[in-house]
């Protein structure tokens, strides 16, 4: 409390303001991130808009340049990541061949209508 009383009034107002700006700045950063439940969530609605699709390496990947189109890419093919490590490990494979099967499936099961990558091309599955 000493501390506070021999600052100027001018000085102790610019730390305050400092003080509430790291707020606003950190409040924000926190705004801008997503949870993986809700990358989750928004993945089927991200691929009916075009956002995102399948490749055949057993990730997403972004079609269409958005902000959220990233985070969601980002956080379900670390989570993938980790799972087809997990997968390869238990059953003594290369995990190179998890992904290719993955991603096998993934294209299979995506709708017509959304992105798949094929030969490095994004196309609309028929």
């Amino acid at each position: 409390m000493q501390f506070i009383t021999m600052l100027s009034p001018a000085r102790l107002l610019f730390l305050c303001s400092l003080f509430f700006a790291s707020f606003a700045i950190t409040g924000t950063a926190h705004a801008n991130e997503m949870s993986l439940q809700q990358a989750m969530s928004e993945l089927s609605g991200a691929k009916a808009q075009g956002q995102v699709g399948e490749k055949s390496n057993g990730y997403l990947g972004v079609v269409n340049d958005a902000a959220q189109a990233h985070m969601i890419v980002n956080l379900i093919n670390d989570a993938r990541r980790s799972e087809y490590a997990r997968i390869a490990e238990q059953n003594n494979i290369a995990v190179a061949d998890v992904e290719a099967m993955a991603g096998k499936r993934a294209i299979e099961r995506t709708p017509a209508g959304q992105y798949i990558q094929l030969d490095g091309e994004w196309v609309v599955k028929r």
